[in-house]
């Protein structure tokens, strides 16, 4: 099963990493080529969030089977563990190095197991993604994947204008918000634009099967919009 590791990297403001800042864009593209030669990443988009455009998201895909299947196949990081040890190594500092010169503050890393993976493509590879995030103290409940995944169905089954794709997936480690601590939740969805999500939060629909999303039950509900096709 890929896995997806999650970078949010708040930038100096003015880095448009994925914009007309060359310098920055060089940065970026200096610590892809640097992941893909020192870890054997295979997959690395990234994009500014519109509601803050100085924070700097990336999905970044590691074919990962072993997690599920016990290690067979031919995936260059075939487990989580082998994500951790290439922190460890001498080739991290330096691959990250361009890129940490540009953060304003200290990256946020966190990986998820996005479902269906080919749903998560045509999701990030829309020119707006929807990033939801719920975030709960300890273990997410053990309902809430099942209720996202509801929720990503019914746009699949009707057809909602505007909808790319929708994956949804829960995340490996702990994470802390606010004050809030454990694991979190996540549904990314593929738009054709920001107006066709804020046309489709005004429909019967959304109103019927809004109560599917864990907003009562999560401590902390964050929602932005990226464009991932900024930078691939």
């Amino acid at each position: 099963m890929p896995i997806t590791e999650v970078v949010l990297c708040p930038l100096v403001p003015g880095s448009d990493i994925c914009g007309s800042h060359e310098s920055a864009a060089a940065a970026l593209r200096d610590t892809v080529d640097g992941l893909r030669r020192c870890s054997g990443c295979q997959h690395f988009i990234a994009g500014m969030q519109l509601e803050n455009v100085d924070m700097l998201e990336a999905l970044v895909q590691y074919v990962a089977l072993n997690i599920d299947d016990g290690g067979h196949g031919d995936a260059p990081w075939e487990s989580l563990e082998k994500h951790y040890d290439f922190r460890k190594t001498p080739d991290h500092g330096p691959v990250l190095a361009n890129l940490i010169k540009l953060r304003a503050r200290p990256l946020t890393t966190y990986h998820v197991d996005f479902r269906p993976f080919t749903a998560f493509i045509r999701a990030t590879e829309a020119p707006v993604t929807e990033v939801a995030t719920f975030f709960f103290e300890g273990a997410a409940p053990t309902a809430v994947l099942d209720r996202v995944t509801r929720f990503r169905e019914v746009l699949n089954k009707q057809h909602v204008s505007g909808v790319l794709g929708a994956a949804a997936g829960l995340s490996h480690e702990e994470l802390e918000s606010e004050g809030v601590k454990g694991t979190a939740a996540m549904l990314l969805i593929g738009w054709e634009s920001v107006d066709a999500h804020m046309a489709f939060q005004k429909t019967q629909l959304f109103k019927d099967s809004v109560g599917l999303l864990p907003m009562a039950e999560a401590k902390r509900v964050e929602m932005h919009h990226t464009s991932f096709a900024a930078f691939k």
